[in-house]
């Protein structure tokens, strides 16, 4: 694990002569979810980080904006001179990843969309904010019961209990300040405008067909709303598929960055 003139938390494995991909973790969570689709990413540079606020990156958001976001992945990239990438982004590492291609559009040869919200419903929006009061109310361990539920297969927790207790561990090392700053920016993303149709890289939307944060309607309509872009549903797969179905995400990431020539 390195760390950057601005205090993120990186690593960094280079493969000369490939693009790297560059993969933002979700809310409450670290660098460390990528752990199995990194496996599932062979022969190629990845960049895995924390966000301001979580993991061992201490520097919190210190906004109500992505722009603190956008300008640390901006300041790590100019630090490892990486002038050309693939965006990868796991729910609020997808909204980063949507608002950091719009201001840097140059620099991302092609989007990865996973899990990541679009056009909420007024029902989901509050369903949302519920879970935010109860962050603000301290229900700890509400929150963790809620998360588990929606991220995983209760049958895959059953049989990995380490996947189990890595998650609860993490989401109880957070600083609660950080962590609401993050998510209550999650919980409002629909308020930051983002212009879909000036994205002209090539995009994938995945999303779990069982997900209920990250529905297969909000992957179908965001796409529609993109030049580019190409939806990838993933049979019985929840918010942390990425972890659950590794290789079912994976394998539609690696086919997509094959067809785009990347």
């Amino acid at each position: 694990m390195s760390i950057d003139a601005h205090g993120t938390r990186f690593e960094y494995l280079e493969t000369p002569g490939t693009r790297p991909i560059v993969l933002i973790h979700g809310v409450g969570l670290d660098q460390s979810i990528w752990g199995a689709m990194l496996a599932d990413l062979v022969g190629r540079s990845t960049l895995t980080y924390d966000l301001l606020g979580h993991g061992d990156t201490d520097k919190r958001l210190g906004a109500k904006t992505f722009h603190p976001f956008i300008g640390q992945l901006r300041a790590l990239l100019e630090e490892l001179q990486i002038e050309e990438m693939v965006l990868v982004g796991f729910s609020l590492g997808g909204q980063v990843a949507k608002h950091f291609a719009s201001s840097y559009p140059n620099i991302v040869s092609a989007l990865v969309l996973i899990s990541t919200t679009y056009q909420r419903t007024s029902e989901e929006r509050s369903a949302m904010s519920l879970r935010v009061q109860q962050a603000k109310d301290g229900d700890q361990q509400g929150l963790e019961a809620s998360a588990l539920q929606r991220w995983f297969n209760p049958e895959f927790l059953a049989a990995h209990p380490d996947v189990e207790c890595q998650i609860t561990a993490r989401l109880q090392r957070n600083d609660p300040a950080s962590f609401l700053e993050s998510y209550e920016l999650l919980s409002n993303a629909e308020d930051h405008h983002l212009d879909y149709g000036s994205f002209a890289m090539p995009t994938l939307i995945i999303t779990g067909d069982g997900d209920p944060g990250s529905t297969p309607r909000m992957a179908q309509e965001m796409a529609l709303a993109m030049p580019k872009a190409q939806t990838e549903i993933i049979q019985g797969a929840k918010h942390l598929g990425i972890i659950e179905h590794h290789r079912r995400f994976s394998g539609p990431i690696n086919n997509f960055l094959a067809k785009s020539g990347l």
